[in-house]
């Protein structure tokens, strides 16, 4: 259901706004966006948990719950899909560089998009059905120090 919303937010958003029955004057929050911001927040939070649990220190555990938000940003993104059946006037392609723009967004945006979705489903099925935290903690090398007696000189205890 997570990554169902998380395709889909905008959808989601309206359908739950539909069936609370919230007006828009009533309601607190007005915008679609946050459920990827939340969602994304989601994501990092968890990672960071199960990194945590495997034991990586805490400053990997954040590099790696940084980089999953940032995918989890792209991968519940809202996008309107049915611009992919009607793209509207792009089939003015001779005018080339002025269109290439259009043509990313419409056709490059979803691929990215829907890439990022598929890796966090399968990153999170895995560490529950095989390997746990150890998805997570190999996701990324681990952040190493150049002078850890430098560091520990800096701060006091």
């Amino acid at each position: 259901m997570f990554f169902g919303i998380g395709l889909v937010p905008e959808g989601a958003y309206w359908a739950a706004r539909e069936l609370g029955a919230v007006v828009t004057q009533n309601a607190i929050v007005n915008s679609p966006s946050l459920v990827t911001m939340f969602l994304s927040m989601y994501v990092a939070f968890f990672v960071y948990q199960r990194c945590q649990d495997a034991g990586l220190s805490r400053e990997n555990a954040m590099a790696r719950a940084v980089q999953v938000g940032i995918l989890g940003l792209i991968a519940f993104l809202p996008y309107p899909f049915h611009l992919l059946l009607s793209p509207g006037d792009l089939y003015l392609l001779r005018s080339g560089v002025h269109r290439f723009d259009e043509l990313a967004a419409v056709f490059g945006l979803p691929v990215a998009k829907l890439l990022a979705w598929v890796y966090l489903l399968v990153a999170i099925v895995r560490s529950y059905l095989t390997t746990g935290a150890d998805i997570f903690v190999n996701m990324y090398p681990r952040l190493e120090r150049e002078n850890p007696d430098k560091d520990a000189d800096s701060f006091p205890e």
